[in-house]
């Protein structure tokens, strides 16, 4: 096994298991900004703007749209731990289920 899918594999398996949002809210949003995006296109069968008979452009926009999730999280997963670590939340767990939410 090479270091790299090693080194892939650990951290993969550290931030799955980790209770830090830093850590898992990327992935976490990475999974759903997409989800969120194509739910709420209204069933049109068409969730982007593009010729939907291309699926190198459907693809393209699918993976910015987790590279955009996944900034996302990784903010506001700082923002979190950044509050949680300073007291100023009453509740640590309660973006569990809104991943896009700050503790705050």
């Amino acid at each position: 096994m090479s270091r790299r899918l090693l080194l892939a594999s650990s951290l993969a398996l550290a931030a799955s298991t980790s209770t830090s949002c830093t850590l898992t809210k990327p992935i976490v949003c990475a999974v759903t900004a997409p989800a969120y995006v194509i739910g709420s296109s209204g069933g049109s069968g068409c969730w982007c703007n593009c010729n939907c008979g291309d699926g190198r452009a459907a693809a393209f926009i699918l993976l910015a749209i987790c590279a955009v999730g996944a900034g996302g999280g990784l903010v506001t997963g700082i923002i979190s731990d950044i509050n949680v670590l300073c007291g100023e939340t009453e509740d640590p767990c309660r973006n569990f289920f809104n991943p896009f939410a700050t503790n705050r």
